[in-house]
């Protein structure tokens, strides 16, 4: 697993636990708000035997890809990469209908990485398959800035929860691989048939340091060095961060990583138009909510230097969670704000408009600037 805090070339993967919850579109938009920013970005499509992050960019199926790259046929793995539109974007593709791809080997996996790793570039976004397939959880957990995407709603919230606990499991049985004691503890576990029978993180640890304390601290410190984040897609209201609350607790009860927000995006009529014209969200519509929110969070990863570690000022807030709630509230307020003024427009004198007007921007400025305030730190103090 790279550690990205201490990388200059940055691997975010970016999964989800189900699918339908916009993963490819915010893979997607997230990486030509980076290239936009001035940084090198390289998107890949590892959605094997799914993918689809071309259409999203508005690229034909018509190139070489990770499929033909695995598949034998005598490709360099520069020869897949495509320079997009986009500033300072390149993108792979994915299977392009080469069969078989959707099960591809540990060999292949770590074939794909190794050339990745050897790509001068800034940041590398992995678009990933939704659902714990031992390949998605291989790639997500091949770096330890990985972003999960989830809508609030309870079964989506369940689905990112039983993801990251596969995930963290897959973790610790490749760490004691070659422990036979711990390997065979672990491998008895998965044996087990009845729901929810696999305990917690924290008991396994525990019976993991039993058998050998020095082991189970070095699991320790690796799990606290997995620093995934949660994106909150589709959204029609900060109430929503509510049920992601849960999700929220029930990580850090029983799964003994650190767990990020790194925002919401509300739910947009323009995410759909971009959708049916195959053109990027930021491409075809850079000022409405949800790319100002995409382009927000982009913003926080750039003004990290040691991502996924986020310099968080948390005297003003308690956690990404609360932070991603206030923002939310903000997004609210100016929206309402807009369309009520366009509704009084209608009904008001141009004297009555311009007082109410003048009013509602006031309350707007005062909350634009906590949230400058309260986002995060000046790339000067990162």
């Amino acid at each position: 697993m790279i550690r990205c805090e201490n990388s200059y070339r940055k691997i975010i993967p970016i999964a989800s636990g189900k699918g339908g919850v916009g993963k490819t579109v915010l893979s997607a938009n997230l990486g030509i708000a980076l290239g936009k920013a001035g940084f090198r970005t390289i998107l890949v499509d590892l959605d094997l035997g799914g993918s689809n992050l071309h259409s999203v960019l508005g690229i034909k199926n018509k190139f070489p890809g990770i499929g033909n790259f695995i598949s034998g046929k005598a490709l360099s793995f520069k020869e897949i990469i495509i320079r997009t539109e986009y500033p300072n974007l390149f993108f792979i593709p994915g299977d392009v209908l080469v069969p078989g791809t959707a099960d591809i080997n540990y060999i292949q996996r770590k074939r794909i990485l190794d050339n990745l790793l050897k790509m001068e570039t800034d940041y590398i976004l992995l678009d990933l398959g939704s659902g714990t397939h031992a390949s998605t959880l291989d790639f997500f957990l091949s770096s330890n800035a990985g972003i999960l995407v989830a809508v609030p709603q309870v079964p989506s919230i369940l689905n990112t929860y039983s993801f990251l606990k596969n995930a963290i499991f897959r973790l610790l049985t490749r760490i004691f691989a070659k422990q036979k004691e711990i390997a065979e503890y672990l491998k008895s576990l998965q044996k087990e048939t009845q729901p929810n029978s696999i305990p917690s993180a924290g008991k396994i640890l525990q019976e993991i340091e039993r058998m050998d304390p020095e082991a189970c601290s070095t699991a320790r410190q690796i799990l606290q060095a997995f620093k995934p984040h949660l994106i909150v897609n589709m959204a029609k209201h900060p109430d929503d961060l509510a049920i992601v609350e849960s999700l929220r607790n029930l990580v850090q009860k029983n799964l003994e990583v650190p767990f990020g927000c790194l925002g919401i995006v509300f739910r947009d009529d323009k995410v759909h138009e971009s959708i049916e014209q195959m053109r990027p969200l930021l491409q075809l519509a850079p000022e409405c909510l949800a790319s100002k929110q995409i382009s927000r969070m982009a913003e926080k990863i750039l003004q990290s230097k040691n991502f996924p570690d986020l310099p968080l000022d948390l005297s003003q807030y308690k956690d990404s969670f609360e932070l991603a709630e206030i923002e939310a509230h903000y997004d609210l307020a100016e929206t309402t704000s807009a369309e009520s003024a366009k509704k009084q427009e209608e009904a008001l004198t141009p004297e009555e408009f311009l007082t109410v007007l003048t009013a509602q921007q006031k309350k707007i400025n005062e909350l634009q600037g906590t949230i400058r305030m309260l986002t995060l730190r000046g790339r000067q103090e990162t």
